[in-house]
């Protein structure tokens, strides 16, 4: 399978200044927003992918990671927030073995 490239520059540098960003953040704010942060850059990074990615990656990127509830969800069940984001990273992980299947190595 031919690799594609995804993202322009001028998106790599978005999601590059809101991960550092995030991380400067992230040494004042409490904890349990670290999570939120890392789930909008994944957020941003899906919407910059989606229409250059292939058929199987935009069907993750629909489906799953879209269907993840809003942050307000995690203060009010933190348990059932926790049950879906597991539910999402399962089928990334899916999605990768299918991916890169059999014989592909990662690039």
């Amino acid at each position: 399978m031919t690799s594609a490239m995804v993202l322009t520059e001028d998106e790599a540098l978005e999601l590059l200044a809101f991960l550092v960003t995030a991380a400067r953040t992230q040494l004042e704010e409490a904890a349990e927003y670290g999570p939120l942060r890392m789930l909008t850059a994944a957020g941003r990074l899906a919407d910059f992918i989606a229409e250059r990615a292939s058929p199987g990656t935009r069907g993750l990127l629909a489906g799953p990671l879209k269907e993840l509830p809003d942050a307000a969800l995690r203060s009010v069940d933190p348990t059932k927030y926790a049950a879906q984001l597991d539910v999402v990273c399962r089928a990334v992980g899916e999605h990768l073995v299918s991916h890169f299947g059999p014989g592909r190595s990662a690039p």
